[in-house]
């Protein structure tokens, strides 16, 4: 027996809210066309809250999500000014278009710190951090971690 999944979706253009089977391409209100970050759902409009309420807990009153910080061996190798500008840039990040983004979960990003690109990603495990998390929208089932590294590293 196969399981049907309705989820519901919000057009960034009207606001417009409305369930669909599948990833939608256009509006049924305003009938914009548009890629995954135009329609984003429920479930990655809060995964992007959460990773932005996670990296800015990095600096500011703590992560409210379960998750680690981790810095490469490259990164490491800079020195502490350079790994905590690296760490402020990527907790502070707003830049996010269609080519480091296109879900719109705001889990990936490339920041320049002392004249270096920079990459930062979260990755989503389970609880107990040995497998991908099947929902990262829900807390309890998901650890993240922040990766910063060099492009070169990737």
């Amino acid at each position: 027996m196969s399981v049907t999944t309705v989820e519901t979706f919000t057009c960034s253009v009207c606001g417009h809210r409305f369930e669909a089977v599948d990833l939608p391409t256009a509006c049924p209100k305003c009938r914009i066309h548009g890629s995954a970050r135009n329609f984003p759902s429920d479930k990655t409009a809060t995964t992007a809250r959460q990773n932005d309420s996670f990296r800015a807990g990095m600096i500011v009153s703590g992560c409210p999500f379960p998750g680690t910080v981790v810095v490469t061996s490259g990164v490491r190798d800079r020195g502490r000014d350079f790994v905590t500008g690296a760490i402020l840039a990527a907790a502070f990040d707003t830049e996010f278009f269609e080519d480091n983004d296109p879900w719109g979960t705001r889990d990936f990003g490339t920041v320049t710190v002392q004249g270096e690109k920079l990459y930062w990603k979260i990755d989503y495990y389970d609880a107990d951090r040995e497998y991908g998390s099947d929902d990262p929208s829900d807390p309890a089932k998901t650890h993240r971690v922040l990766t910063i590294l060099f492009p070169s590293e990737y």
